[in-house]
């Protein structure tokens, strides 16, 4: 760690600083193998590069590349560059870099010159507004000066200036000061204004130039500022360079034994299995006073044709008391067969020190008991075989031929009734496809087309499909599955392997699938053997062989997924049980609640002992309590854009607008949605305000009113989302064109979770009967109902809106109901004060 008051001694600049500590992590980069050899000069494509990237790489950035010492690492830079900087990660395109590359090359074509600064301000900005010419004799330079409208977080007009110089163009910032443009002006001229008030009386067009002068912006102050492109940050450079399978300068390094096998296939590839023994004499434990531990961090890249293919990392945790002789090291990769080199790099993170081996590699078409006879079997070690020998049961779920099925889920649209679900297979003997529908079998195909059609119930919920191909023996070769109706931000990890219940002895193979949330990334997946840690992983695919140490009668595989924002999710399988075992689903209820007093405002300042909650009737105690003031929200305004709404469309969509501006801080989440006869996603969830106003600014009024059907696919797209979800309902009138009726939308959104905000605009005093059911929904769900004649009077209501999700207690309790029943379980939250009304869920489905 630096001294802070030594760098202030010295007047070390930030990025001095910034770059001494990526200094550290960039000396990992660089080979021990030929310490006094300087990095290669970059050849004339990763040159044009860094030039093409200018205006976006930071210095920082531009230091690390140029001192990569491979060019498959500069090309792996390059690609995370471009994917830390896309606006849009959820969605499959890149549109910073796309656009970048689109507008670069228009800008090469028309300004071909090398060196000419309006190639590099036409792939920043683009199309000017407006091009002006600077045309001024004995005054000042010949100009050329863009005007734009706007840019990024910049909305006000600014110029650019271009002072051309043998026949190119250079761009001038007001900090070079006017001298740069003048020619022949000096003294007062310069110092007063009378420069600018010379130019805008004697030059072509003067007045509109020197009020371009005037107004033209500093390029580097305007980048700096971070108002152009949002900044990665440094973070994604230490996880880079951290990745390297390259040797520090000096590092010391310690022995081991690699061995590796290929002993079955998964879908369509060849699985590569490894293990690298370390010696216990070579490595050194944690110090730890209780719990010491060998440590180590495999960090591991498979290039192919001198590309780089795929990296990947573990982790390894191995407590002191567990081990002796060796330690193993094992891990899995999938590989399509072909011609590889296996790089790998082992740090012990006791003594510091590394293993590393590289070897070529040829990946079989088929595995070792399935190779066609015209492949010679490579030659196997010793050490190859007791790897055989070790993971030979773990390798029992393997299949060993080139089979794979492929399940082509429904669109990704609320699904119910009856659906079509198809299945695709490969591969030889595979005899027939056994589809399930929530873990019961519906239908078993012996002939393709392998497609079924499942009754998922007139109601929408989550329900799992699965296919599984057999053979003739009645043996799983492959499996696919899939959620219908889950919502596009569901997490959720779940062990494929081992088998509930099944015994193993020596070893067995987990393997976890991942459902990552719209817009997150995941950051690394856990495995242990009972409660001790076995691997963590950071890449696909998630399967990890397991070596069993255990007299226990009864031993669990335990997997947990954590998303980069902290999130986190598990799943427990028992092994090895004497008999059939029940497992009890302990629930764990969240209430936010809101607390008012006799005029509607919020009361904040009851303690724990105040409230009192029952569950059925059951009292239920309270574990955790606490006010959750800045607990970030997912809000989802949900518009009606009817007709009937064609009056107050603009005016509900500008305090829409306003809500986002005053509610939305960095943490929260917002989205858009509309409805006539159909129900529509215009935003997805985000916290960027300028993205929100772009949807709410493109509303128009039009059609019928689909308001059931739209609360439903509302409250659909919040599945998977934990914590604190609200849905703003806007609409003034009752359902026209609905599929579905207000009791489905009810009983939707109690599964939901998700309290509803009911506002009714300008209904009719004597229609009582559509404010009861908007009441409803409120009240059901812990929201509350307002109703309105005009939309100016919305922003009141999003006041009061804020105001109450700004001023909640969250209670949570352990239910003591451990039945699994799916009915509906209805709760009570009591308040110990005189006047005070609790509001939230009237109860849950388990």
């Amino acid at each position: 760690m630096y001294d802070q008051a030594v760098l202030a001694r010295r007047k070390v600049s930030p990025l001095v600083v910034r770059l001494l500590i990526l200094g550290c992590a960039l000396a990992a980069v660089l080979s021990a193998a030929s310490p006094s050899t300087e990095t290669p000069p970059l050849a004339p494509a990763f040159e044009r590069w860094l030039e093409e990237v200018k205006p976006l790489i930071s210095d920082e950035e531009r230091a690390v590349f140029s001192e990569l010492p491979q060019d498959y690492q500069r090309r792996a830079f390059i690609e995370e560059f471009w994917r830390v900087r896309d606006p849009h990660p959820e969605t499959a395109r890149n549109e910073l870099r796309e656009g970048w590359e689109s507008r670069r090359e228009e800008a090469a074509q028309r300004f071909g010159a090398e060196g000419d600064d309006r190639a590099l301000m036409f792939a920043v900005f683009g199309e000017p507004a407006e091009t002006l010419p600077g045309r001024c004799p004995g005054v000042i330079e010949p100009l050329e000066i863009w005007r734009f409208a706007g840019f990024g977080r910049s909305q006000g007009e600014f110029h650019l200036v271009f002072i051309r110089r043998g026949g190119r163009y250079e761009l001038w910032s007001p900090s070079q000061g006017i001298g740069r443009l003048s020619v022949g002006l000096t003294g007062s001229v310069l110092n007063d204004g009378g420069f600018v008030r010379e130019v805008a009386e004697n030059c072509f067009r003067g007045r509109a130039v020197a009020a371009a002068l005037v107004s033209a912006v500093d390029y580097e102050k305007l980048r700096d500022s971070g108002d152009l492109f949002p900044a990665p940050g440094e973070e994604w450079l230490q996880s880079f360079l951290g990745r390297t399978t390259d040797l520090p300068q000096d590092g010391e390094t310690f022995d081991g034994e690699f061995a590796l096998d290929f002993p079955g296939r998964y879908q369509s590839r060849t699985v590569l299995q490894g293990i690298i023994a370390v010696p216990l004499e070579a490595v050194t434990p944690s110090e730890h006073e209780k719990y010491p531990s060998y440590d180590f961090v495999l960090d591991g890249e498979v290039l192919r044709k001198g590309e780089l293919f795929e990296n990947f990392r573990y982790r390894f945790h191995f407590p002191v008391a567990d081990v002796s002789g060796e330690i193993p090291l094992l891990f899995q990769r999938y590989l399509r067969p072909g011609t590889y080199e296996l790089v790998l790099r082992v740090r012990d993170l006791g003594s510091g020190r590394f293993y590393r081996h590289d070897e070529d590699l040829e990946v079989p078409f088929a595995a070792r008991d399935a190779r066609p006879a015209a492949v010679t079997p490579r030659d196997v070690s010793t050490r190859e075989t007791a790897l055989r020998e070790l993971a030979e049961e773990a390798n029992a779920s393997l299949g060993r031929g080139d089979w794979s099925i492929r399940l082509l889920p429904p669109p990704p649209t609320l699904q119910v009734g009856n659906t079509r679900v198809e299945a695709v297979t490969a591969g030889e003997g595979i005899a027939r496809v056994r589809f399930s529908l929530n873990g019961r079998p519906v239908l078993t195909k012996a002939r393709p087309p392998y497609s079924v059609e499942i009754n998922l119930g007139e109601a929408p919920r989550i329900h799992e499909v699965e296919a599984a191909a057999l053979d003739a023996a009645g043996e799983v070769l492959a499996r696919d599955r899939f959620e219908i109706n889950a919502g596009p931000h569901r997490f959720d990890v779940r062990l494929v392997e081992p088998q509930a219940g099944k015994t193993y002895r020596e070893s067995l193979r987990a393997m976890a699938e991942v459902q990552v949330p719209e817009g997150d990334r995941l950051d690394r997946v856990e495995f242990f053997f009972n409660e001790q840690p076995v691997a963590t992983l950071y890449q696909p695919p998630f399967a990890q062989p397991i070596l069993l140490s255990s007299s226990k009668e009864l031993d669990y595989v335990r997997v947990v997924a954590h998303l980069t924002d902290g999130n986190s999710v598990e799943d427990l399988v028992f092994i090895n049980a004497p008999n059939p075992i029940d497992v009890v689903d302990v629930q764990v209820v969240e209430l936010f609640t809101t607390v008012l007093d006799r005029r509607g405002r919020p009361i904040d300042d009851l303690p724990k002992e105040a409230f009192a909650v029952t569950e059925n009737g059951t009292p239920q105690e309270i574990r955790r309590f606490e006010r959750v003031i800045d607990l970030p929200i997912y809000a989802g305004i949900l518009l009606d854009n009817s007709a009937s709404m064609v009056e107050e469309i603009e005016e509900a969509s500008k305090a829409a607008l306003r809500f986002f501006e005053t509610v939305v801080t960095p943490k929260d989440r917002a989205a858009v949605m509309t409805f006539n006869h159909q129900p529509e996603l215009l935003v997805r969830f985000t916290n960027n305000r300028e993205v929100l106003a772009g949807g709410v600014a493109a509303i128009t009024a039009e059609g019928g009113t689909a308001l059931y059907d739209s609360l439903i696919y509302a409250l659909y797209y919040f599945s998977g989302i934990q914590g604190k979800r609200v849905v703003i309902l806007l609409s003034d009138g009752d359902d026209q064109v609905s599929r579905y009726g207000f009791d489905d939308a009810l009983e939707y959104a109690r599964r939901s979770g998700v309290a509803v905000y009911s506002i009714g605009l300008g209904l009719p005093g004597k229609d009582t009967r559509i404010r009861m059911l908007l009441q409803r929904l409120a009240d059901e769900t812990g929201g509350r109902s307002f109703f309105i004649q005009r939309a100016t009077e919305l922003g009141r209501v999003y006041e009061t809106i804020e105001e109450e999700l700004r001023s909640q207690y969250l209670l949570t309790y352990q239910s003591t109901d451990t039945s699994d029943e799916d009915v509906f379980r209805p709760i009570e939250v009591e308040v110990d004060r005189p006047g005070a009304e609790a509001k939230t869920i009237r109860g849950y489905y388990p």
